[in-house]
């Protein structure tokens, strides 16, 4: 039986269309198959913030705990909530005379900001004071960067730290 196609419909049907054609539906079942997948993921996500919201996402620290750190030296501080939240009450010192105001600002690991606090004035020993509810921050490592206001007002980098919250 020899069935005659309209001219239209001819084209379509050579062996290089056909492979497109394949293609193209497998790069959408792939994309359909990753959105859905990755809408499940901002379900849980919903779910679990809705839960942490009727809880409350700040929940009162339980005790205070003082770090002090040196960013010049480079080394990890580390913060072990114990399970409960707790005041952090940090103390970072900075030694210069080319700033009077400091930056600093806290951020994931990956460079997401979490914190900036503008024109910190350091104590009578050198210190620069701030303090963090470990209940607003999840488990992870974190960059403390410190930038001084030179005398035009312009930053500069003054050094960076990493800080590891941990055991909640």
């Amino acid at each position: 039986m020899n069935i005659d196609y309209p001219e239209w419909l001819a084209k379509y049907q050579k062996p290089g269309v056909l492979a497109g054609g394949v293609v193209l539906v497998l790069a959408l079942v792939i994309a359909l198959a990753w959105t859905a997948w990755r809408w499940n993921v901002a379900l849980d996500r919903m779910e679990m913030m809705e839960a942490q919201a009727a809880e409350g996402f700040i929940r009162p620290p339980s005790s205070t705990q003082a770090l002090r750190i040196d960013p010049r030296a480079g080394r990890l501080a580390t913060v072990n909530a114990g399970g409960m939240p707790k005041r952090i009450d940090l103390a970072i010192a900075v030694v210069s005379a080319r700033y009077d105001r400091y930056r600093v600002s806290l951020s994931r690991d990956d460079g997401t900001a979490l914190l900036h606090t503008e024109r910190l004035a350091p104590d009578s020993n050198g210190n620069l004071h701030l303090s963090l509810n470990t209940s607003l921050f999840p488990d992870d490592l974190y960059r403390l960067r410190i930038e001084g206001y030179t005398r035009r007002g312009e930053l500069e980098k003054y050094a960076e730290s990493k800080l590891r919250i941990a055991g909640r």
